[in-house]
């Protein structure tokens, strides 16, 4: 059990501990898990943009070393655009992080709608600790978790979605259906092992940057109560998970043909129809 805060990124990325997104994985199918723990990939421009407004937000003076800012106007496809970039490689800057006026125009946006929301960026102040990676044992699995922030009561995760809704019944659909909810509990499990057993709750700060001049910003809360039940969900996991880590033998999809059926839902749904269409 081990809480390292000033492990890059990357390296957690890398640690063979398993992380909240490999049991959802594994929950949709043990091969699955094998494949993307094998084949990580980079992310998207979207996720690059994100995660350079974490860095801004929850690591400023990190921010500022690990970034630089093209000159106005400047593109790649140019000549001098071509040399600027080789000049900044050698410098050690990397490609994801050489920022184009819009793009730190959209980051400073993010930046400020989070400053402007009071009691997301009083949690920050507070925190024991931002950017943390956790690391622990249970059920005889080695995990790990990376929250974006905590204090000795709560955990906290930044997520900044250009596809958040105002409406609360989509972002809870979403927080369950993405893992946010199951990402909390895994963290509040580590935590806990880690020394932090007040540790109850987990909340979000949902950012929703529609443009360099239009940013929503949305807190929400997951109950102890939730994640004590996703919490039962993720210990079955764990244990599941095991014989496979031992043995190297991750199941796939069955090798036999699957016998499927229409779906009750459906057949409830024809029988309405016909019911309104007698009337």
């Amino acid at each position: 059990m081990t809480i390292e805060r000033n492990l890059p990124f990357p390296d957690y990325l890398n640690h063979p501990a398993f992380g909240s997104s490999d049991l959802r994985n594994f929950a949709r199918l043990p091969a699955l898990c094998d494949w993307h723990r094998r084949n990580r990939t980079n992310g998207t421009d979207a996720t690059a943009l994100g995660t350079a407004a974490h860095c801004l937000i929850l690591t400023p003076t990190l921010f500022r070393q690990q970034y630089i800012v093209k000159p106005d106007g400047m593109t790649f496809a140019s000549k001098d655009g071509k040399a600027w970039r080789e000049e900044q490689r050698a410098a050690g800057y990397l490609d994801d992080n050489m920022l184009s006026q819009v793009e730190l125009a959209q980051i400073n946006a993010i930046a400020a709608a989070f400053a402007s929301k009071r009691i997301a960026a009083k949690s920050l102040q507070d925190a024991v600790a931002a950017e943390a990676s956790v690391f622990w044992a249970q059920d005889g699995l080695k995990c790990k978790a990376r929250p974006d922030w905590f204090t000795r009561t709560c955990s906290y995760d930044l997520k900044i979605s250009v596809h958040a809704s105002k409406d609360i019944g989509t972002l809870r659909y979403r927080a369950w259906a993405e893992g946010w909810m199951h990402q909390g509990a895994h963290v509040r499990a580590g935590l806990r092992a880690n020394g932090f057993p007040d540790v109850a709750k987990h909340r979000l700060v949902v950012i929703a940057p529609k443009g360099p001049s239009s940013v929503q910003t949305y807190c929400l809360e997951l109950s102890e109560h939730t994640l004590d039940v996703i919490e039962l969900e993720m210990e079955s996991i764990r244990k599941a998970m095991v014989p496979c880590v031992e043995t190297g033998i991750w199941p796939g999809t069955p090798d036999d043909w699957e016998t499927i059926e229409i779906p009750e839902s459906a057949l409830t749904a024809d029988l309405d129809e016909e019911e309104v269409a007698g009337e």
